[in-house]
């Protein structure tokens, strides 16, 4: 775990978590993706070789993601965008993100 996300989860993951939930498009693993990409662009092969998802898989979730501005593509990666960075910190209402 990445000190980043343990400071998150210490400082209120509890309340973030919950309005997580609100969110019902949203999978685990949309999550997930957008805390991998904290540290900066990667492709999704690179994801879903460090989650243990299929390629496929996280390539979806990444173009679901980036609809909703979470992330931005360039090139062949994804990098988390300002959105997705408001979300994780629980600065950004989840109420925005419904379809």
């Amino acid at each position: 775990m990445s000190d980043g996300l343990l400071s998150r989860l210490v400082r209120g993951g509890f309340r973030e978590q919950q309005a997580r939930l609100r969110i019902d498009w949203m999978t685990h693993t949309d999550e997930r993706v957008m805390e991998q990409l904290v540290e900066g662009p990667m492709r999704p092969a690179e994801i879903a070789t460090s989650l243990e998802k299929s390629e496929e898989y996280v390539a979806d979730r990444c173009r679901q993601l980036a609809i909703r501005d979470l992330l931005e593509r360039e090139g062949g990666e994804y990098r988390l965008a300002e959105r997705g960075r408001a979300y994780l910190s629980g600065e950004l209402d989840p109420e925005e993100l419904a379809d």
